[in-house]
């Protein structure tokens, strides 16, 4: 995908949630070490809450470098 195409994404996926946009831009783009847990819960209409975890290994937080690397943030 272009790189520019993504950049654009995720403009307008800011604009409409600017408090996730914040979130993630506070609190999963300023480094996070290695073990770190993130939990997330889904929840769809007239559906039960579903949740998992991901605890982070390196291999993880190399990726998230590349991809906030490709975003110039």
């Amino acid at each position: 995908m272009n790189p520019f195409a993504i950049l654009g994404i995720l403009s307008r996926l800011e604009a409409a949630h600017p408090k996730a946009a914040a979130f993630v831009r506070n609190e999963l783009m300023t480094g996070l070490p290695e073990g770190t847990v993130i939990e997330m819960t889904v929840t769809k209409p007239g559906g039960t809450p579903k949740t998992t975890n991901v605890k982070l290994t390196q291999e993880d937080l190399n990726a998230l470098n590349e991809m906030k690397n490709m975003s110039g943030r």
